[in-house]
């Protein structure tokens, strides 16, 4: 019986071995990097999902209740108190007949089930779908613009947050990747600007 490998049976073994050391690392690091791809592919969904949803909410706590423009703190875009229009309504258009002022600020709901407009997302940081966590913030933003004839131009770059109550709200939401040692990494976030435009209704018609 043979009590020792050839010459050749031991290089051989060493090929192999090297090669397994020279492979797999590779085929472990590809793996990983799939895996974090899949998870921050899923983040910008839900990241996505979350803007649209948010974006078909009522502009204000007031418009859930009546499709009115509001009245707000800034001088441009206002609805007349008088005439109930703004300045190019028409017969048909949306009014501000109710008197309504805009506010910012959530209204106490206790899960996100009951939250009934854009503003209840106005500081909520607590969205999490582990590994990753969904951060929003709703401010006003200034609504200045320039005017050439009939036609008015919004220049977002120039227009920042305020406090001051105006015709435009600006919804962030951040998405980070939650690490297993309890950190976190920005991955990106989406803007969304909403107009006081009065909440879209639907006529209902019996057949």
């Amino acid at each position: 019986m043979r009590k020792a490998l050839s010459l050749v049976e031991l290089i051989f073994t060493i090929v192999i071995i090297a090669i397994v050391f020279t492979v797999i690392p590779k085929i472990v690091l590809a793996l990983n990097k799939a895996d974090s791809f899949s998870i921050r592919q899923d983040a910008l969904f839900n990241g996505v999902s979350m803007a649209s949803m948010i974006s078909r909410l009522p502009w204000d706590e007031a418009n859930t209740n009546e499709s009115d423009i509001l009245h707000t703190n800034s001088t441009n875009f206002e609805c007349n108190a008088s005439t109930y229009k703004r300045v190019g309504g028409f017969i048909g258009s949306r009014t501000c007949e109710h008197n309504l002022t805009s506010s910012l600020g959530t209204d106490g709901e206790l899960d996100y089930a009951s939250y009934n407009d854009i503003d209840d997302f106005i500081n909520e940081n607590n969205i999490t779908a582990s590994p990753y966590r969904l951060e929003t913030k709703v401010t006003y933003l200034t609504d200045s613009y320039v005017r050439s004839g009939d036609k008015v131009t919004f220049d977002l770059s120039n227009n920042v947050e305020t406090n001051s109550s105006t015709n435009l709200k600006k919804l962030d939401i951040k998405v980070f990747y939650v690490g297993n040692r309890g950190g976190e990494k920005d991955i990106t976030q989406f803007n969304y600007i909403s107009s006081n435009i009065g909440q879209i209704t639907l006529n209902q018609r019996n057949w």
